[in-house]
């Protein structure tokens, strides 16, 4: 079993425990917030379920019908998972502010209060295992996987916040923190959806990188100039296109010295280069 598929299985074993721990929680220890953190986790199993398919999909190598690789799947897979994450605040939001406008007075219990603390911890190991593995395979889909973990365990502080302000008599406080737990999950699915959406649409490397690149062609005294660079994500992976200018005299073994040479110090420059052009 390869890291990523482990830690997958990991996180996935780890929200199923979660939800059902908070679910009873929330519910035994009459609390809004908690219940909506236990949808959050229920939410991060189903993405880990999206993850799980879309990495193994995208860890495929080259074939004749997809000569750049499938790492697309992994892209598509981190947009899903974003996109899914923008609904499950929504509806979190939605309840609790039904919860809220009730006003039921219940006061949260010890019991609610211990859940979200320990679901802090536990989605706060999971967020740095697996945002390493995800860095280390470079695997977009797994980096979003990492962060929809941080997001619950920053949601799992909100619900405890309200949990402690309800049981000191503020009871509006529990509701109104699974609110906030809502809009938190929207901002992370938010960032995770555009990210998705930018490697989808092409989108090139950044300014540091841009600017990496030429800085990195300048070294060369046999490059004279270059121009249409062109780069692009795929899977994690970058793309790069680009002319370069020699001198006229050249041959045209020289020349091919001299791009090889080019491509070989950008590869090397980069841990996670498909190929240069």
């Amino acid at each position: 079993m390869n890291p990523g598929t482990q830690a997958i299985i990991v996180g996935a074993i780890a929200n199923l425990l979660l939800s059902l721990f908070k679910f009873a929680g929330g519910i035994l220890g009459n609390s809004v917030a908690l219940i909506a953190d236990a949808i959050h986790s229920l939410s991060d199993l189903v993405t880990d379920i999206i993850v799980l398919f879309t990495h193994r999909i995208g860890k495929m190598p080259q074939d004749k019908a997809h000569p750049y690789g499938h790492g697309r799947a992994e892209t598509i897979g981190a947009t899903l998972i974003g996109v899914i994450i923008i609904a499950t605040g929504i509806g979190v939001i939605y309840e609790t502010w039904g919860a809220l406008s009730a006003d039921s007075g219940q006061t949260p219990s010890w019991l609610a209060a211990t859940a979200a603390s320990l679901s802090i911890l536990i989605n706060e190991g999971l967020f740095r295992y697996t945002l390493r593995v995800g860095e280390k395979t470079q695997s977009p889909s797994l980096i979003a996987n990492a962060w929809h973990h941080r997001s619950d365990a920053i949601s799992s502080i909100a619900a405890l916040v309200g949990i402690i302000g309800a049981s000191q008599g503020y009871s509006f406080m529990d509701p109104l923190a699974g609110a906030v737990v809502g809009c938190l999950i929207v901002k992370v699915g938010i960032d995770i959806t555009r990210e998705g959406m930018r490697d989808l649409m092409d989108t090139a490397l950044s300014d540091e990188h841009t600017k990496k690149i030429h800085s990195i062609l300048r070294e060369i005294p046999e490059v004279l100039h270059f121009h249409d660079l062109r780069t692009r994500v795929i899977g994690g992976e970058f793309l790069i296109d680009l002319h370069i200018l020699v001198d006229p005299e050249m041959t045209v073994t020289e020349g091919h010295r001299v791009a090889e040479i080019a491509r070989r110090n950008l590869i090397n420059a980069f841990s996670n280069i498909q190929d240069v052009l």
